[in-house]
């Protein structure tokens, strides 16, 4: 897939509007972490789990309830550019939680806002 935009974020081949921007957050996760008395770490390493920040600019009622459709799914495939393997990634994500924020009623335009978009299984 090529890339069109600077700010290439599509959720189920569905292009988000009014993106600022994005950043990754490249979390490593790790499991039964200890150090002993010396100070040296043991544990086993189970991966690096990309989570995806989106900021988005302020948006009218159809392009947030767009938003909306698509971040209250209990899943969905996103798809990024990725700095580390210069492409685009499409993997199974889900979203943290965001706050709605209307700040126009007789305009209908809402607030931007953030939101984690968090990977379901490690890169």
């Amino acid at each position: 897939m090529a890339v069109e935009n600077e700010t290439l974020l599509q959720i189920d081949s569905v292009q988000l509007p009014k993106v600022k921007g994005y950043s990754i957050k490249r979390s490593k996760l790790w499991t039964d972490a200890n150090r002993n008395l010396a100070g040296t770490l043991r544990s086993t390493f189970i991966g690096i789990f990309p989570k995806v920040k989106v900021k988005f600019a302020p948006l009218t009622e159809d392009e947030m309830q767009t938003i909306i459709g698509l971040l209250d799914r209990p899943s969905f495939t996103l798809e990024f550019w990725d700095a580390k393997t210069k492409q685009v990634q499409s993997e199974l994500y889900y979203s943290g939680d965001y706050d709605v924020d209307l700040r126009l009623k007789r305009d209908g335009l809402y607030s931007g806002f953030e939101v984690s978009l968090i990977p379901w299984s490690k890169e």
